[in-house]
């Protein structure tokens, strides 16, 4: 599906360029996607995360030889909370300035950014603004331990839609406690003029499992049909492939998902370049030691967290979503 954020022809040579880099890390077997931790610290308190804890940490000045030696086809800077980072934007240049394509996308919960910084965002290149979304109204607040939030983003995200014309993304994680709300996110997504996708939530990072759904299946199966009816229906509202969709209720079922590429189809790097399979996994190189086939095969399989699920997609069924069929 062609760019709504672009012209014809700046789609097509955008998917052109797409398929070159994804050709490429397929001969070479660099990572489809690397999450590229740029910082640990965070003002949030969310009980599903221990990132807030940190109080010190070492960075990377300079992401560029980074971005050059791994050479994934996809970025997402991600935190903690990356926009603590005062030099976020300069980070942003040296992604997109150190390979001829690196699709790049930051993930943040939105109260540090406004219509200003969202600009320098995108006038580095940047191509996704995802903003993370567990509840609608006062109770999204409370849950990220941040006030105001809601109010935040509901006005941050029609406003960037309407004054800079582009598309903000809508990260979701499906829960216990939100799953008699997840349709209705779509439909404010839609009525943002934004796009989302969903993730399962796991007790991986906190070993928390008070979120995890155990008893509700069929009514996961329920709103799971009714996401996929709707992205057929809207086309370019719901983001999240078919695939990674079809398979949440089993791994809610069974507590357990498909075998996981972690290591290979995507990998986690920290604020200090070292590299991790996933963000749940110890650091075990610096990025400099790394190369393609450092990993052997995992046996893990705790998350579905959609970082792994759709890098995992069967490419025939990615490629008839992307271009519509």
């Amino acid at each position: 599906m062609l760019d709504r954020n672009k012209t014809f022809l700046e789609s097509l040579n955008f998917s052109a360029l797409g398929f070159s880099k994804f050709l490429k890390t397929k001969i070479s077997g660099a990572p489809k996607l690397v999450n590229l931790e740029v910082t640990k610290l965070c003002n949030a308190r969310c009980d599903f995360c221990d990132y807030w804890q940190t109080r010190n940490e070492e960075r990377l000045k300079d992401y560029s030889d980074l971005i050059r030696k791994i050479d994934p086809l996809v970025v997402m800077v991600t935190g903690g909370e990356p926009m603590l980072r005062k030099d976020i934007v300069e980070i942003i240049s040296q992604i997109k300035s150190a390979s001829f394509f690196t699709y790049t996308g930051i993930i943040t919960k939105g109260d540090l950014l406004n219509i200003d910084k969202a600009k320098k965002l995108y006038n580095a290149k940047i191509d996704q603004i995802a903003i993370s979304l567990d509840f609608l109204g006062d109770r999204h607040s409370e849950n990220r331990g941040v006030k105001g939030l809601w109010n935040h983003i509901s006005e941050l995200i029609p406003e960037i839609s309407k004054k800079l014309k582009k598309t903000i993304s809508i990260n979701s994680i499906i829960m216990d406690d939100n799953l008699d709300e997840i349709v209705a996110m779509a439909k404010q997504a839609k009525d943002w003029g934004a796009n989302i996708s969903f993730s399962s939530y796991s007790v991986m990072k906190s070993n928390n499992d008070s979120h995890f759904v155990k008893e509700e299946i069929k009514r996961v199966k329920n709103v799971i049909n009714e996401l996929i009816s709707l992205k057929r229906e809207w086309k370019d509202t719901i983001v999240s492939s078919e695939y990674y969709l079809k398979q949440i209720p089993e791994f809610f079922e069974k507590g357990y998902g498909p075998s996981c590429n972690a290591g290979h189809s995507f990998l986690t790097v920290t604020p200090d370049g070292y590299i991790k399979r996933c963000s749940e996994m110890p650091a075990v190189c610096h990025y400099k030691d790394f190369s393609p086939g450092f990993f052997n095969k995992t046996n893990c399989n705790t998350c579905w967290f959609g970082c792994r699920g759709e890098t995992q997609a069967p490419i025939l069924e990615k490629g008839k979503e992307l271009i519509g069929l």
